[in-house]
């Protein structure tokens, strides 16, 4: 049983579950009465892109990739946080 706690898939597994739960509550706890929050979306997205690079990194094995392909997905996943961000704040 201790040898899986000190897998590293297991401590990103479980680290991916709780910054799940703490999306939740933060988007919950904000999101009172449908009023978007800015605060609140920025942090909802910049956890979601924290989710994904831990993902790509850990799970599809990017971190023993080539740097040329490691760049790429980690460039990917700033230009589609960004995007989101300005679809949000360019909303009008």
């Amino acid at each position: 049983m201790v040898a899986y706690l000190r897998c590293p898939l297991v401590i990103v597994w479980a680290l991916l579950v709780a910054v799940t739960v703490v999306s939740w509550l933060t988007a919950r706890d904000g999101g009172a009465a449908h009023v978007l929050d800015a605060t609140v979306t920025v942090v909802v997205l910049l956890i979601a892109a924290t989710k994904t690079v831990l993902v790509m990194w850990h799970f599809m094995e990017i971190k023993r990739a080539p740097r040329w392909l490691q760049a790429t997905t980690a460039g990917w996943a700033i230009a589609v946080f960004a995007l989101l961000l300005g679809c949000y704040f360019g909303r009008g």
